[in-house]
Formats: C-alpha cells, structure tokens, sequence
C-alpha cells in the first residue's frame, strides 16, 4: 500500500510545493520594482481579499473528486462549476469598480490609505480568476480521480517557469506599479497551468465510462445532490481565503503596519512551499484510500509520518542559516524583512504536524459526505484567529508579523481538535 500512496501522493504535494513557490516567484518579481515594502503589501491585500470571492470555483475540485467517476456525472459537475464562476465574477467586478470596493478594503479589513491607489489598480487584473480556477479544478478533479496525479507535477513546472520568465521581465519595462506585476503573474499563471490541464484531461476523459455502473448500486448525480456536497465546501474555501485578510486587518494595527505585513507575507509563503505538500493534498489520499479500517489505520501511520518529516524541514528553515540565505539569496527579500521573518517562521515550526492531522480527518469526513463538518471547522478556524490577531495586535502591537504566526497556530489547532473530535464521534470509535 506504502507504494500505491506514494505513486499517487508524492507528485502531488510535490505539484503543491511546486505552486506555492510561485508565491515566492511573486515576491522577487514585485520586490525587483521600486517601492518594494510598499509594493508587497499592497499586492498581499489585493490578492488575498479578491482570492476571497474568487474561492469559491477552486474548491469544486474536491466535488469532482467525490462525485464525478462518469462523464454524466461530470457533465452534471460541470453546469454547477460554471454556475458558481458567474456567481463569483459578478462580486468580483462589484469590488473592483464600485465604492463598495473601497470600503471592503478600507473599513472591513483595515487596509491602510496609502496602500489603496495600488489596490485599485491591481484589483482588475482578478477579473480572470473565477474562469482559470473553474477550467483547473474541473481538469484536476479528472486527472485525480483517474490517479493521474503526476500531470498535475507537468502543468505546474510549465506554469513556474513561465512565472520565472515574466518576473525577470515586467519589472524592467517599467509600465506598471509592483502590485499589478504581481497580479498578473498569479493570473496568468494559473491560466497557463489551468490550460495544460485541460490538455492532458482529454484523453482520459475520452476512456470515463458514459454512465455509473447501475449494477454495482452507483446512482446518477443530480445537480441537487452536487449542491448538496459542494455548498459546504464553498463555504469552508471562502472562511479559509477571508484568513489571511483578517490576518493583515490585524497587522494593520501594530507598529509599522506595512512592515509587519509584508513580512508576514514574506515568511507565510516561504513555509506553504512546505504546507503545500499537506494542505487539500493530505485530504485527498484519506478521501480515496480510507475504505477499510485496516487502510484507516495505516493511513494514521502514514499521515504521522509525513506531518513529522515536514515539521523537521520546517525546524531546519527557522534554526539555521539554510533559512535566512533562501530568503536573501532565493526570494530576493532585504536582509531586513528576512531577519524579522525569523521569528515568525519559529512559531510555524509546529504548524505541520497540526494541518497533516487535520487534512487526515477532513479526508475521512469527506468519506462519509459529512461536509457540513468541514465548513463548521473552518468557521472555528478563522473565529480563533480573529480573536488571537485582533487581541494580540491591540494588547502587543510591538510584536509585529508574530502575531500573525501565533494567530494561525491557535486557528488551526481549534480546526484540528474539532474534525477528529467529530470523526470518532460519527465512527463511535476510540480516540
């Protein structure tokens, strides 16, 4: 079994660290315009409050993976993805061109004045993200549920090089503030990777049987019963993007907001190259091998494991020079925004070993279609966070970009403890 999880799960993480390395990409190539420190905090804000409302069409993947194994139950998937990308342009533009926009931005999450002509300027550039996000979740979801998980490895490598290309590039034209470079490179490059996948999906989907397999007891899919499954999950995408946003309001509040923003930025991103090899993959290898106890069981190993080996990778980057050098020397960051960055990648050093459980039990809830339990625990999630980021940057503002690491320490243990507390309550079984 060790074998068959390791073919299907390692070229996945290994397509999750790949993107969020992007992230890094994103950094060095605002980082090369002037105004830097101005410049990625404005892109943070930007990108995570719109990837709030964009969400929604990149969870539908999870759907996919769940329901679609025939091409009309695919086709039924893909009339509720395309329904929620309408949905979830339609906010999109209503935040980009009208007052209600500056509002979100200012009023809501604290977004400092100076930060805004930027923000405005970036935020068109997101109008794309519901159509790129919906094209690779419906491709990935097919390429997933057919093990196909090393394609995805494929599209990222193009979609980084790409990136690698383009950051070398925008900042030396000089046509555009460092915000707006950001965002075109993480749209474009989603488009990219979206594109290949689609590519490489077709021929597989030409082999998808036409029908479930009614003499084994499979059912049709009705656009209900997708609903049914998904809206939790939308929900739950949309608590997990409203995060960050939260983080950086809070962050606004302490000393040096743009500071400690940019580098919470700096240092998040660099540790989800790691994350990555766990967030919504982790999940996946429960949802589609956890059909046994006895599988159950191993993947408890397997996951402790993994969670272990990241958490020691983690610990390498917080407590050696190894980290400090990949900021300066990889990134490109200021030595000043790498040092502050130490403390707060110190506090994440736990964070693996927490989200690895956590995606273990999600997977298993997935299982046995209790999502509702999902969205509940990123509502907890995100309540834990906003309390701790918000108390903290009032009662120690001094503590700059930490407060942010803190805040998703205490997020994510609340999400831990409440879906494994739910999952042996479901399965009666002992903790």
């Amino acid at each position: 079994m060790l074998k068959e999880l390791l073919l299907f799960y390692v070229p996945l993480g290994l397509y999750t660290m790949i993107m969020m390395t992007t992230h890094n990409v994103i950094n060095s190539g605002i980082a090369r315009a002037p105004n830097a420190e101005i410049n990625l905090a404005a892109y943070a804000v930007t990108m995570t409050i719109m990837n709030i409302f964009a969400s929604p069409c990149f969870v539908t993947r999870q759907m996919l993976v769940a329901l679609a194994h025939d091409k009309k139950s695919l086709r039924i998937s893909k009339n509720v993805i395309i329904k929620i990308s309408l949905v979830s342009l339609t906010v999109i533009m209503i935040v980009a061109f009208t007052p209600l926009g500056g509002f979100i931005f200012v009023k809501l999450f604290n977004t400092p004045q100076e930060l805004m002509s930027e923000v405005k300027t970036a935020a068109v550039f997101a109008l794309s993200l519901p159509f790129v996000y919906a094209l690779r979740a419906y491709s990935q979801g097919i390429l997933i549920v057919n093990k196909k998980t090393r394609y995805l490895t494929y599209s990222v490598i193009i979609r980084i090089v790409y990136m690698i290309i383009l950051a070398s590039v925008l900042p030396r034209l000089g046509l555009l503030g460092g915000a707006s470079i950001g965002m075109i490179l993480w749209t474009s490059g989603i488009g990219i990777e979206a594109v290949f996948n689609f590519m490489l999906s077709r021929g597989i989907y030409k082999k998808i049987p036409d029908e479930p397999n009614y003499s084994d007891g499979e059912k049709d899919l009705s656009p209900k019963d997708a609903f049914s499954f998904v809206w939790p999950l939308l929900i739950m995408s949309f608590l997990w993007m409203l995060g960050l946003p939260i983080i950086n309001s809070g962050l606004g509040r302490t000393y040096n907001p743009e500071f400690s923003i940019a580098t919470f930025q700096i240092s998040r991103n660099y540790v989800w190259i790691i994350m990555g090899f766990l967030e919504t993959n982790m999940r996946q290898v429960s949802l589609i091998f956890g059909t046994s106890k006895n599988k159950i069981e191993y993947l408890k190993r397997f996951t402790f494991g993994v969670g272990g080996i990241l958490t020691l990778v983690v610990a390498v980057l917080a407590l050696t020079p190894i980290g400090n050098w990949g900021l300066i020397n990889i990134i490109g960051v200021s030595e000043k925004i790498a040092t502050a960055s130490r403390s707060v990648l110190i506090i994440l050093i736990v964070l693996p070993i927490i989200i690895a459980w956590s995606e273990y039990y999600m997977g298993l809830l997935m299982r046995l279609n209790n999502t509702k339990a999902l969205s509940i625990s990123k509502t907890i999630n995100i309540g834990f966070t906003i309390f701790s980021v918000v108390g903290l940057s009032m009662l120690a503002p001094q503590l700059g970009a930490t407060v942010g690491a803190l805040g998703l320490i205490i997020g994510y243990t609340c999400e831990m403890s409440y879906v494994k507390y739910i999952y042996h309550r479901l399965t009666k079984d002992t903790v």
